[in-house]
């Protein structure tokens, strides 16, 4: 039986069930980069020089933790809230360089947020970027009239996660 799997730029890869198993099993042990799936080898998020503290806002709980994961495996140090409040707060301690929002949030959405975060003391210069599924215009400028410095549209390639972080 074969598996198929995409990859982004390698295209569709058709592999006997028995080497992905393999593969899977090499990973597990330690020994990634196998014969298997060469093209994986490749596709993992690469570690920074520059480590930056990074707040993602998302309150989705398995796409926050997801994207928190990714983004600490580049080498960053990363907190995360669910809610804008909860981000509020946590952006006031953590002192974040750069804010990865969500706009639809529960509560006080990521508009609010992203003012609030900017009004703070020692926030002012803090990027934040949306990070959201609203893709028209009107929420393009409002993200911008907020204070965000970039809208980018869910799911968001690794590779542009690291071009943002360095």
């Amino acid at each position: 039986m074969y598996v198929e799997h995409t990859m982004r730029n390698a295209g569709p890869l058709a592999i006997m069930e028995d080497e992905w198993t393999q593969y899977l099993q090499d990973i597990r042990e330690g020994k990634a980069g196998g014969s298997a799936l060469p093209a994986i080898a490749g596709s993992y998020a690469k570690k920074t020089a520059d480590p930056k503290r990074v707040l993602i806002v998302e309150d989705n709980i398995d796409a926050v933790r997801s994207l928190a994961y990714l983004v600490r495996d580049m080498g960053h140090v990363v907190e995360y809230a669910i809610n804008g409040y909860v981000a509020i707060d946590i952006a006031r301690r953590f002192l974040p360089d750069i804010v990865l929002l969500d706009l639809g949030l529960p509560g006080i959405d990521g508009f609010e947020v992203c003012r609030k975060i900017k009004g703070h003391a020692g926030l002012e210069h803090t990027r934040i970027i949306a990070v959201t599924g609203y893709a028209q215009d009107e929420y393009r400028t409002r993200s911008r009239a907020a204070g965000c410095e970039m809208h980018l549209i869910k799911p968001v390639p690794t590779a542009v996660i690291e071009q943002l972080l360095g």
